[in-house]
């Protein structure tokens, strides 16, 4: 639903949106983080004027939640027809590690802005950082959101499509259930993954972990060389998104094993984007549907075992539309109110065993984001008992990967570890 005003916009929040809005706390905020690092300086004004004109292409940028009171049954946002202030700020002199770590650890404030973006200036090379609400949008709309702004600073055409980037926000549209069949073929999946459930997944061990709130990150860098050498390691018929799901399985079992930990099946988070192929990277919004990947005992024996036992399940999950399932869940939500939602995302009845081992977001091959850039790091939410989840994405030829963690987790150092674990596998070491 949307309706217009002088001056104002008013659009419902879709399915997806509304299942991330109250997920998440203020110790662990359920964003996206996504950064670039240019070759050279930003200028603060110019770079403030192309995230204006970003938020003028993408309405959803420029809007803020309307206040939600307890017996709120809908939730909407506020579009209005020009960007107010530019949620941005300027970092000089600081750590890039601390700073990254420290944006990624809040969350924006959804009465003011659906992002916030920092630009660190450093040696080298300034980063900018954007952090965007889980609510607002997915990975895709993080990365599309920074094309526009590199773009805009660069002078460049940043063309979209032709159609209304607010109404097509519909995802049971695109993935729905059609029809009995449909809805029956989903519940089997949906009824073998209860089952499934019943049995509490393997957890990462922590190491060092202290009760502080907010995430920390680990970034991890593959050269195309060796992106090569990781996409050579495929099996026939595996993808490297199946590929990094094994391999981030076997880095939980050789990190579990080395702590005498008894091995159990590792279940992994994984969103898939339900945007059409025609316009796959595009439109600011959530589009991104999760499913849960298995990888069984049995099959984290070797990075190829587990990447094929983990193709086994995308393999079906795709012939059956299951990342429809999410948002045919989603519908049964909108009929509660905000107080009864919010108490169900912080004591569901199914407990954490419903909850998966870890998280894996692969935004795939994309093209560099606007203009020249030296580094890409892109990282997904997570909380306890999640605590260290995968961002992926491959730029110019090039893999990087982000561990983002909760502190209860893992120290810098053992996250270090853990991710140059999952790096050592991807390569086959």
């Amino acid at each position: 639903m949307v309706q217009r005003s002088v001056g104002l916009r008013k659009a419902r929040l879709d399915r997806l949106d509304e299942t991330c809005l109250n997920l998440g706390s203020a110790d662990e905020p359920w964003t996206i983080h996504l950064e670039v690092r240019i070759d050279g300086q930003f200028d603060d004004e110019r770079l403030r004027t192309a995230i204006a004109q970003a938020m003028v292409t993408h309405p959803i940028a420029r809007a803020h939640l309307k206040p939600v009171k307890p017996a709120t049954f809908r939730y909407y946002w506020l579009i209005p027809d020009e960007p107010g202030e530019v949620p941005l700020t300027i970092v000089n002199g600081e750590s890039v590690a601390e700073v990254r770590n420290r944006v990624v650890s809040q969350v924006p404030d959804l009465g003011v802005s659906t992002f916030t973006a920092t630009a660190v200036h450093a040696g080298g090379g300034d980063y900018l950082m954007l952090v965007l609400h889980h609510a607002a949008g997915d990975g895709v709309a993080a990365y599309r959101l920074m094309t526009s702004i590199l773009r805009n600073y660069s002078g460049q055409p940043d063309p979209v499509p032709g159609f209304d980037p607010v109404t097509v926000r519909n995802v049971h549209k695109l993935v729905g259930s059609r029809g009995l069949k449909d809805r029956l073929q989903r519940g089997r999946l949906l009824g073998r993954h209860v089952l499934f459930s019943a049995r509490r997944p393997a957890r990462v061990v922590p190491q060092n972990g202290t009760p502080a709130a907010g995430y920390g990150c680990h970034p991890v860098y593959f050269t195309a060389e060796e992106t090569q050498k990781v996409v050579a390691n495929r099996p026939d018929g595996v993808t490297v998104n199946d590929l990094l799901l094994g391999g981030l399985a076997m880095t939980v079992r050789r990190w579990n094993d080395d702590r005498e930990v008894k091995p159990r099946r590792v279940t992994i988070t994984m969103p898939m984007n339900v945007r059409p192929p025609e316009w796959q990277y595009e439109v600011f919004g959530n589009f991104a549907s999760y499913v849960t990947i298995r990888v069984m005992k049995k099959e984290q024996g070797s990075l190829a075992d587990a990447a094929i036992g983990a193709h086994a399940r995308t393999s079906v999950l795709k012939a059956h539309r299951a990342q429809g399932i999410i948002v045919d869940i989603a519908k049964v939500s909108r009929v509660l109110p905000d107080k009864l939602k919010r108490m169900l995302a912080e004591r569901p009845f199914v407990g954490d065993r419903a909850v998966d081992t870890t998280w894996l977001t692969n935004l795939g091959r994309l093209e560099a984001p606007g203009m020249k850039i030296t580094e890409f790091w892109f990282s997904p939410p997570g909380t306890m008992p999640m605590g260290a989840n995968i961002g992926a994405a491959t730029v110019d030829g090039q893999l990087s990967v982000t561990l983002r963690y909760r502190h209860p987790q893992f120290d810098a150092v053992a996250a270090a570890e853990f991710a140059d674990l999952y790096r050592d596998i991807l390569l086959g070491r």
